[in-house]
């Protein structure tokens, strides 16, 4: 009798190895980024967890606080690259985009994804940094050409316009690559693979069941059995010939073989634990906290609506805003290497509640709480028609201010202008917006309420309804009794002008208008004083 030794699984190789040509290999046969795409496609539950995460990542898309980073964006279609780069970042574990610089190389021309399957390595220099990375786009051809591009380095944009920007978060026991999250569930990813293979073909052969094969035409020499189980092993192992086999011979006159099934009978048992194995590994290495969350029922668990908020949020500490940050950094570095000074900002849904309340929730963290180092030496309602008059007061003290955290283009070393949201009282009737502003009681740089109003932190109050519209002028939209108030502070430990002295200089300078140009006077309006009571139409 000889048993039929089935094909055995072998894990797939993510070393990372020199080759000749100047690259550093990705896996045994440097194709482990394709081997990653390929059980993204195989298996469904991985491929729903994967292309979920990379939407909550992406989210709404992303923009910046100023109009040339807005245009920026624009120019470079960068939401609709961004959006495939998080779909590289969740089944890579990285993502990298073509930046091409400017003819005159004052600025970044255009950036776009580049798939990161097509991307390998070079070798790090002497300082431990990658000066050239190599384009491809079948590594598995020995006759496709492959480019070598150089890394995004602003210093060399003269010698090399097109650059590959490489995004390779830390990953333990790699230098090169990085390595997706779910790196320790591939095992599982490939069984689903697998089971759903090994069940398609058992319904394509009938539902059969494993089975033995016996010869009942003598017993052949074991030169000639090795070459039967041989060829029967290379046409019905693995999963896609379900079932195990068992090859006997005799010398019964009778030369029809005989093929006798072995029942299963809790072979639907077997599945069912294997099925609930496989999903509930591929979470884990997804990091899903409660699989409720992406439609998964847990058996023995009915799981309350306070429960799967909570795993959500923890969920999105954990997983998506770490990731998130990776992108909007990347964002960053971008816009700073253009010569666009500009914060970025997370879009958010204008129908999705949690994500408004979050909205508001970023302004309340730009706010700040004024330091004993500094006192208040003025404050006046908000009016650009007097802004550039009481900038230039302190023309005298023009060196930046030494504090990056809390620095505005407003202020200088012994100067910070701070606004707050005036008067610090509301009504019963008024809106969430103005009472979560009084009762944050903190101010803010003229930047921090610029970018608030890109985002939507008093939804349905803009013009025809829009959740987006200029706080600074419209402040909690029409018929809202507050207005902006600009502060002035004054480091007291400085050496070049005393607190008398600088409240005297800005009595002495007094407003004078004419001087500037006119802006809309609406600046220092509360809207209930304005025509309509600041609505578009009359009402």
């Amino acid at each position: 009798m000889d048993i039929l030794k089935l094909s055995q699984y072998q894990e797939r190789s993510y070393a990372e190895s020199a080759n000749s040509k100047g690259f550093v290999n990705y896996g045994d046969d440097n194709l482990f980024p394709q081997y990653l795409i390929d059980l993204f496609h195989s298996s469904s539950t991985h491929n729903a967890l994967t292309t979920t995460i990379a939407t909550m990542v992406f989210g709404e898309g992303f923009d910046a606080t100023t109009l040339d980073g807005r245009l920026a964006f624009d120019q470079w279609n960068l939401n609709d690259e961004l959006r495939k780069a998080c779909v590289d970042f969740q089944i890579q574990g990285g993502f990298a985009l073509e930046v091409n610089w400017s003819l005159d190389r004052t600025t970044i021309a255009n950036v776009s994804h580049l798939p990161f399957e097509n991307i390998r390595s070079g070798f790090v220099n002497e300082d431990e940094k990658v000066d050239y990375y190599y384009y491809s786009k079948d590594w598995s051809s020995k006759t496709e050409e492959v480019d070598e591009i150089c890394t995004f380095d602003p210093e060399r944009k003269l010698d090399h316009p097109t650059q590959i920007f490489y995004v390779k978060p830390f990953s333990p026991g790699s230098f090169y690559y990085p390595k997706p999250c779910y790196t320790g569930s591939i095992d599982y990813i490939e069984l689903d693979k697998e089971i759903g293979k090994y069940h398609i073909n058992n319904i394509k052969n009938g539902m059969s069941p494993s089975f033995s094969i016996h010869f009942k035409n003598g017993i052949p020499p074991q030169e000639e059995r090795n070459r039967i189980r041989m060829d029967i092993e290379r046409q019905m192992s693995g999963a896609s010939n379900a079932g195990k086999f068992i090859v006997t011979y005799s010398d019964d006159p009778e030369r029809k073989p005989d093929f006798e099934p072995f029942q299963l009978s809790d072979a639907h048992n077997q599945y069912q634990f294997l099925s609930e194995e496989v999903t509930a590994k591929i979470m884990v290495g997804h990091r899903v906290t409660n699989p409720q969350m992406f439609g998964v029922a847990v058996p023995g668990k009915l799981g309350g609506g306070g429960e799967l908020a909570e795993s959500a949020e923890l969920f999105e500490q954990n997983v998506v805003r770490p990731n998130r940050r990776i992108v909007e950094e990347t964002v960053k570095t971008l816009l700073r290497a253009a010569g666009l000074d500009s914060l970025v900002l997370e879009l958010s849904s204008q129908e999705d509640e949690v994500n408004l309340d979050a909205s508001w929730e970023h302004l309340d963290a730009l706010g700040e709480d004024i330091s004993d180092e500094w006192e208040l030496i003025d404050e006046s309602p908000v009016d650009y028609e007097t802004e550039a008059v009481k900038d230039a007061l302190w023309a005298f003290a023009s060196v930046p201010s030494s504090n990056p955290n809390g620095k505005s283009e407003q202020d200088t070393e012994i100067i910070k202008v701070r606004y707050v949201y005036s008067p610090k009282s509301v009504q019963d009737d008024s809106r969430s917006f103005c009472k979560k502003m009084v009762a944050a009681s903190k101010v803010y740089r003229k930047e921090d309420i610029e970018a608030a109003s890109l985002r939507a932190v008093n939804p349905g109050l803009g013009r025809s309804g829009s959740d987006t519209y200029d706080l600074f002028l419209w402040k909690g939209g029409a018929r809202c009794h507050h207005f902006w108030s600009r502060q002035t502070y004054l480091k007291k430990t400085n050496k070049k002008i005393s607190v008398n002295q600088a409240k005297k200089l800005i009595r002495e300078a007094g407003v004078d208008a004419k001087r500037l140009p006119t802006n809309s006077p609406k600046v220092a309006q509360r809207p209930i004083d304005m025509p309509n009571e600041g609505f578009v139409n009359p009402r």
